[in-house]
């Protein structure tokens, strides 16, 4: 066998794939995403409470927590779960079903937890995450028939194929949650 041939059908070493350059789409910086949207478009994480598409941050680590065991905290209202560990960290977890009196039925609950560390949050939702692609035309200019606490932190509503989506600020929301406590 050739040098040549055994050098390239050798694995590379950890330390020089973290050298090695490679070819950037153009107009791609280092370090920054490459593009998924085509012009006018937004493809994000979205998961549903009931009839209320809430879209995730996308600027935000989230996990899907299939069995999450929560630790109910004593004289706490109970759209608010309690406390879960995820990794170490103690995260609270909300229940909007019971917030906004909306039925689960026979839905097998999922927890998800956005954010990391101490600015973790988890909330129960209906089925798994789901990639949602919105268009400018997908804009509402009006609001939606949805609970006030969200409509108090939501930045734009979308609909499309009848479901309305909430670009919501989980920040701000959580907060508000917390002093409702």
């Amino acid at each position: 066998m050739s040098t040549v041939l055994a050098e390239s059908n050798r694995l590379m070493l950890p330390s020089e794939a973290l050298k090695r350059s490679f070819d950037l789409p153009d107009g791609l910086l280092p370090g920054q995403p490459a593009p998924q949207e085509e012009a006018g478009q937004i493809s994000m994480h979205a998961v549903l409470i009931g009839n209320i598409g809430l879209l995730l941050p996308d600027d935000a680590l989230s996990e899907l927590v299939d069995h999450g065991a929560v630790c109910r905290l004593p004289n706490t209202s109970t759209w608010f779960s309690g406390i879960t560990s995820v990794r170490g960290n103690m995260i609270p977890v909300f229940d909007l079903h019971e917030l906004f009196d909306i039925d689960y039925g026979q839905l097998k609950r999922r927890m998800i937890v956005v954010g990391e560390n101490e600015k973790a949050v988890a909330f129960w939702v209906d089925d798994f995450p789901r990639i949602v692609t919105l268009a400018v035309e997908d804009g509402m200019s009006g609001e939606p028939p949805i609970p006030a606490l969200i409509r108090d932190h939501s930045r734009q509503y979308y609909f499309k194929e009848g479901q309305v989506w909430v670009d919501w600020n989980i920040e701000t929301f959580v907060t508000t949650l917390g002093e409702m406590l």
